[in-house]
């Protein structure tokens, strides 16, 4: 007989603590319910309601045979109930909290889809459509800083880095100039480029022949895109899908426009950011949305990646210390309009690479308002004329890769 109340009484212990896990795992599910199937729910759901059987049960026998509200120790017996009765309040306030607090869910949602490493914690806990009804709610520019009027005084600049952007010659579309210097981390050497476009209206985005989210698809190499479409300049733009880093580059990730149409839609890439396009005002817009919101505010040419590196005048990476360094590639606009186009070498005696921090660093210097990171890596690479000014590299070799898309200046 004492053996059977030991084990009515380790149930009754155990489900007072497992059935507001049980409850909060279920809601958890509730919310991520396209992620879920049916018949998992139902299987939780099966569970809690055995749990809450077996709880009733035991508590009915416990209470029967006189084992839970005796004279001796009653107590210690009421410490106990007060506190799993506040173990059970504190499990549903923190669930209600995390999944009906609209407040608490647009500050993890919005903090966790900014951040580089922690991009993923929000669709972790919430549902896609939990996270595309923040989006959609918040996809607003909140600031405009891009004035194409601003008028300078040609023989006083603000720095070196505004003199090297604004002395140019009469109707120069664009120019190049060489970036160099050292990690913020490592205080390693980086070499790179740094393309000005003076006309943001000149910048599109290019796609591979044969790029899109079909079997059978496939990219072509920064050169054949850029020659393939008369670009004076051209630079690797979006992400791509890529099993085992040996793909032919022709599936790119998330949304991508061209020309003020939806060209292909994929799986996101996991690297945060979100769209990065201009709109037909030639404004460089960032901005993780949905695609019925981009096409909606006018987006012409876009890509999907990250991270985003300058929103409206703030660097993201102010504070941000890695020795991750590699090759980058970054687009960004200044607030006149000027677009910049950024390529840093990587792994190679010339340039180790930079991290997020210093090629954020670099744009600011150079007055971009909005910078964005593209797909970086071996797919770092800058092509003028149909020739490569920088050098990709595959950590053992020069490589030119397949790319879906390309940024890229035409006359």
């Amino acid at each position: 007989m004492k053996k059977r109340l030991d084990i009515y009484k380790f149930t009754l212990i155990l489900n007072l603590f497992l059935l507001p896990l049980l409850f909060s795992f279920f809601i958890a599910i509730l919310n991520n319910y396209e992620k879920s199937s049916s018949i998992f729910k139902t299987i939780t759901l099966i569970i809690i309601l055995i749990s809450l059987i077996s709880f009733v049960i035991s508590f009915g026998i416990m209470l029967k045979q006189n084992r839970i509200f005796n004279k001796n120790n009653i107590i210690k017996k009421i410490e106990l109930l007060i506190l799993i009765l506040l173990y059970i309040v504190e499990i549903g306030f923190i669930t209600n909290y995390v999944y009906f607090n609209k407040e608490f869910k647009n500050w993890l949602i919005n903090t966790s889809l900014g951040s580089i490493n922690h991009h993923n914690i929000a669709e972790s806990i919430y549902s896609k459509y939990t996270i595309d009804d923040y989006i959609d709610n918040n996809d607003k520019i909140e600031e405009d800083l891009i004035d194409f009027n601003i008028e300078y005084n040609d023989n006083l600049y603000e720095n070196k880095y505004e003199k090297e952007i604004l002395e140019r010659e009469e109707n120069q579309l664009y120019k190049i100039i060489k970036i160099e210097g050292y990690t913020s981390a490592s205080k390693s050497k980086y070499t790179g480029y740094l393309a000005v476009i003076y006309d943001p209206s000149h910048v599109k985005l290019a796609k591979s022949s044969g790029a899109g989210t079909f079997e059978g698809a496939y990219g072509e190499t920064l050169a054949t895109i850029a020659n393939n479409n008369n670009a004076l300049v051209a630079i690797n733009a979006g992400g791509f899908y890529d099993p085992d880093w040996n793909s032919n580059g022709g599936i790119p990730h998330g949304d991508v426009f061209i020309d003020g149409k939806l060209d292909s839609t994929y799986v996101r890439g996991d690297f945060g950011g979100g769209l990065i396009g201009f709109t037909k005002e030639n404004k460089l817009v960032l901005k993780r949305m949905s695609t019925e919101s981009a096409i909606e505010m006018g987006i012409r040419d876009a890509v999907d990646w990250g991270p985003f590196l300058i929103v409206n005048g703030k660097n993201q990476f102010e504070k941000y210390i890695s020795y991750f360094e590699c090759a980058r590639t970054v687009i960004g606009q200044r607030e006149d309009g000027i677009v910049l186009f950024l390529v840093i070498d990587g792994f190679q005696k010339h340039s180790k690479g930079a991290s997020y921090k210093d090629v954020a660093d670099i744009m600011q210097k150079y007055g971009a308002v909005n910078a964005a990171n593209l797909d970086g890596g071996t797919s770092t690479s800058m092509v003028e004329n149909g020739k490569y000014i920088n050098s990709p590299w595959n950590g053992f070799r020069p490589t030119f890769r397949w790319f879906p898309n390309a940024w890229i200046v035409v006359e």
